[in-house]
Order: C-alpha cells, then sequence, then structure tokens
C-alpha cells in the first residue's frame, strides 16, 4: 500500500485509487462531528442512526465532485420520519436535520430501517442536489428508495442518476459514523474486472462493515489486505452551521410584520432557533420593530 501524506484524525476523508486501474474510493470518519450534530436535538435512535449514516455518505459524496458550493442530501416520505437533510459543503463542513412524529418513531422501536421510518419504499424520495452558490447551475437527482438501508438507496442513485457502479459501506457506534465508498469510473475497462469483481464481493461480505474504524490505511489493509492501493492526504472535516443572526432577520422579514406582532404580543420578545445547530436568536421589540420601519437595529 501506497501513502501521501496521510494523517490521522478522527474527522477526517482519506481518498485512495486501486493502483492501475479506474477505480477509487474514499475512507470517511466522523466523530466529533457526528456527535455534535446529533447533540443539537433530541434525535430517537433509529433516527439518529439514519442521520449520522447519511452525514458519512453525503461527505463521501461531495468529495467525489469539485465543488464550489453545497451538495444537499434529501429523504422526504409519509411516515414517522417524513425528513432528512444533510448539507455538506466543498470544505467538508456538514449540518443535518430532521423531522418526524415521536410517538410514531418510538412505537416502531430502535432498531427500525430506512423503509419503515419513511413509510414505505413506493412513497419515500431520496433527492440529492449541488447548489454551486451564485455560480453554475443547480442540479438536482431523485429516486425511490433502495432495499432498507441508506447504503443502498445511495449506491441506487448512484447507479440510476450517475451512471456510476459503487459501493457504500457505512458503521455507526457510540455517536460515531464511518464509511467507505467506492466507484468503478466511466474510464474502467475489462482489464479492472477482476479487481472491481473482488472489491464488490468484498464489501457484500457480512461484518465488512464492522472493519471500519481507526485511521484510513488501516482500515483500508484490512478490507483489501492482497490489493495494490494508493491512499492521498486526508481532508478534515467538520459541524459547520450556516446559521446567523442576518439570517434569522431574514426569516423573520419573510415571516412579514403582521407575525412578528403576533409573537410580540404573545410572549414579549420574537426568537428565531436554527433547525440545524439549535442556536437561538433572541429580537426584542425595537430590534424586531426595526427589521419594517427602517429605524436602526438594536443589538441584543
Amino acid at each position: 500500500m501506497s501513502e501521501v501524506a496521510t494523517t490521522a484524525s478522527r474527522d477526517a476523508l482519506t481518498p485512495f485509487v486501486f493502483e492501475h486501474t479506474a477505480i477509487r474510493g474514499g475512507v470517511v470518519a466522523l466523530a466529533d462531528t457526528s456527535r455534535a450534530i446529533l447533540a443539537a436535538h433530541e434525535y430517537p435512535p433509529a433516527i439518529a442512526r439514519a442521520l449520522a449514516e447519511l452525514l458519512a455518505a453525503a461527505a463521501l459524496l461531495a468529495a467525489t465532485l469539485k465543488l464550489d458550493g453545497s451538495l444537499i442530501v434529501q429523504l422526504r416520505g409519509d411516515g414517522p420520519l417524513s425528513l432528512l437533510v444533510v448539507e455538506c459543503d466543498g470544505t467538508l463542513g456538514l449540518r443535518a436535520t430532521a423531522q418526524w412524529s415521536a410517538d410514531l418513531v418510538a412505537a416502531l422501536g430502535p432498531d427500525a430501517d430506512l423503509v419503515a421510518l419513511a413509510g414505505g419504499a413506493s412513497q419515500a424520495r431520496l433527492a440529492i442536489t449541488l447548489d454551486p452558490r451564485g455560480a453554475g447551475t443547480l442540479y438536482q437527482g431523485i429516486v425511490a428508495l433502495q432495499g432498507t438501508s441508506i447504503g443502498a438507496s445511495i449506491e441506487h442513485y448512484l447507479a440510476t442518476s450517475e451512471q456510476l457502479d459503487s459501493r457504500l459501506l457505512l458503521r455507526f457506534d457510540d455517536g460515531a459514523t464511518h464509511g467507505l465508498l467506492v466507484q468503478r469510473l466511466p474510464g474502467s475497462t475489462a482489464a479492472d474486472d477482476e479487481t472491481w469483481t473482488a472489491v464488490a464481493t468484498r464489501l457484500a461480505a457480512p461484518g465488512a462493515a464492522a472493519l471500519l474504524g481507526g485511521d484510513a490505511p488501516a482500515v483500508l489493509r484490512r478490507l483489501f489486505p492482497t490489493h495494490d492501493v494508493r491512499v492521498f492526504k486526508s481532508r478534515p472535516a467538520r459541524f459547520a452551521c450556516r446559521c446567523s443572526r442576518e439570517r434569522a432577520e431574514n426569516a423573520l422579514r419573510i415571516a412579514g410584520s403582521g407575525e412578528v406582532e403576533a409573537a410580540l404580543a404573545a410572549d414579549g420578545h420574537v426568537e428565531v432557533r436554527c433547525e440545524y445547530c439549535g442556536a437561538q436568536y433572541r429580537f426584542e421589540p425595537a430590534a424586531a420593530r426595526a427589521l419594517f420601519d427602517g429605524s436602526p437595529r438594536t443589538r441584543h
């Protein structure tokens, strides 16, 4: 195995290639990042697992792109889990949120699979959006859920929308999430068949996900001990929410002065809570009204 200035990190993504083939991959570890995102809300165990796995999948997908903007993965359904959103920017800054019915999720139990959470595969949809943020064209691909896992659904999306054979391995344990994505690129030839078959078979083997964890070179040695793998420099990943007081002000302007006045009458102030990180932005009456009358803003 060849290594190029890799770094050990609890929160990092490490690219790799199988030498002399058109087969590439990435390994991601999200320990502090996953725990911080999950701590922002009281997620039930089944939703915490799905969200954490989607964090790893989104980071791996974003790392395959030259992205100056964000990759947004959304799962929508009509079941106990109505919405799951993960956003990953070009620097591997991640944030996430979910919407669910507490009673219905509790009734399914902590081991509920993705299809059960979403209310069935027929109605649930997985959407992946590339948002270039001011330059370029927004792109979105939408597919139905496939299988009962995040991994199977992402593989289905890549095969359907991107025409890329891919294998995705995910592991969630004690609040941390780990993942590995391998893809056979369009330039792959028949000479790569043997390597691809061996890699895909290895990742489909029982217990393969348990080999994730620790530094990337060690993971790859455990999974592919007989293959020549070149490992590249790791990139740090982190929890990064883009909320701010300015964004909260814009949200109040969109809500309108009527709703703001109603909130002031009920509570004496207005609060805007970020659905991603849980941060709260409080506006006293003068500051809230100044958003609509053009008077100087008073910060609190």
